[in-house]
């Protein structure tokens, strides 16, 4: 063999080798605790090393308090939480580029984040027995539990439609929503993701060794401030239902308070704290209230008080708060309530005939 002959086979054999190293392949990227792959041959459940290749048709389940870190070619990367069951059933690649993903999930918890796919047809799906979650570029959990035939699944960042495989239905989740397709059941209309969901992404994140994965890491790193965002906007629409409710009882309250002031001195309050001092008016028996009460809504500032009219004349209370201001200075739980002067006096005059009645 002459030297140019074996310089241009050697230059053949090293592209090959190099052309296998860069090729995209799915591989256990880190484990904690007990994770098994199914032996179809001997019929039988055997642990896996870390760093592991997998194939596509596998079958991968994590044991009690054991976790998985999957990579599909540094382009999605799923991390398998305890008692964790799935199959891996279709893995395509288009070059290094990832074209189509399904996996098969029958229990336990599934953390995802996908690069953005390259093309309007490349798919990401992860299949429950009742649910189906398909992205595009996001990092989102599912899970399953299977005694209450239950799928939920939750966005982080990015877009997830989700369907039922037994019934028509179908949502779109955005960044921090769920949804939840129980049984038979088309999904439940999205709802704000839980504060708990997104810590434990936060602490899932922390054990996934991006260094190893790739370009994936910027997909969970993306947006760390939009995921703190996110995570500042839960947290004040939670301060701002639970602050709604309170506002909401504290009007009840006032009404009542008010009726009472009505009913001894034939008047509205010009104030609200003419409820709890006496004005100098007529007939005040107060104070209508408990002590301590200062008119202070669930965020620090005091309650409104109006007393308007409508177009044509017909006088009412207006008690309302301006809401939680967030950081962002965006306003949540904004409450208002309409008092007419004319549902007083016939309160007032129903308990009057109330009274009158042997």
């Amino acid at each position: 063999m002459n030297k140019r002959k074996f310089i241009a086979i050697l230059s053949v054999v090293i592209a090959g080798l190099l052309w296998a190293e860069e090729r995209p392949v799915i591989s256990l990227v880190s484990k904690k605790g007990n994770v098994a792959g199914w032996n179809a041959s001997d019929r039988r459940w055997e642990e896996i090393a870390a760093k592991s290749q997998l194939a596509v048709g596998s079958y991968l389940k994590t044991g009690k308090e054991s976790e998985a870190v999957i990579s599909f070619g540094k382009k999605a990367v799923v991390t398998l939480g305890s008692e964790t069951l799935i199959k891996i059933r279709l893995v395509l690649f288009e070059q290094e580029n990832l074209k189509h993903l399904q996996l098969e999930s029958r229990r336990g918890r599934i953390w995802s984040a996908v690069e953005k796919l390259p093309t309007p047809e490349g798919k990401f799906e992860i299949e429950t027995p009742n649910a189906v979650a398909g992205v595009r570029g996001t990092v989102f959990l599912v899970s399953y539990t299977p005694e209450e035939q239950a799928s939920k699944i939750s966005v982080i960042s990015g877009e997830v439609g989700v369907s039922s495989r037994l019934v028509e239905g179908y949502v779109i989740l955005k960044e921090n929503m769920s949804t939840v397709v129980v049984a038979n059941k088309p999904p439940i209309s999205p709802q704000v993701l839980e504060e708990k969901e997104r810590l434990e992404w936060e602490m899932w994140k922390q054990r996934i060794p991006f260094s190893e994965i790739g370009l994936v890491g910027a997909i969970a790193e993306i947006n760390i401030l939009q995921t703190e965002e996110a995570a500042r906007k839960i947290r004040e629409m939670a301060i701002a239902t639970k602050g709604s409710a309170k506002v909401m009882r504290d009007f009840e309250n006032i009404e009542s308070a008010i009726l009472l002031y009505y009913a001894d001195t034939k008047n509205v309050p010009r104030r609200l704290r003419d409820l709890m001092e006496n004005p100098g008016v007529s007939g005040w028996k107060g104070p209508y209230l408990g002590a301590g009460t200062n008119f202070m809504d669930p965020y620090g500032r005091p309650y409104q008080y109006k007393i308007m009219k409508t177009p044509k004349g017909k006088e009412y209370l207006e008690l309302s708060t301006f809401g939680l201001i967030g950081a962002a200075g965006e306003t949540r739980g904004e409450e208002k309530k309409i008092i007419f002067v004319d549902s007083l006096r016939e309160k007032l005059e129903e308990k009057l005939t109330g009274a009158r009645q042997p």
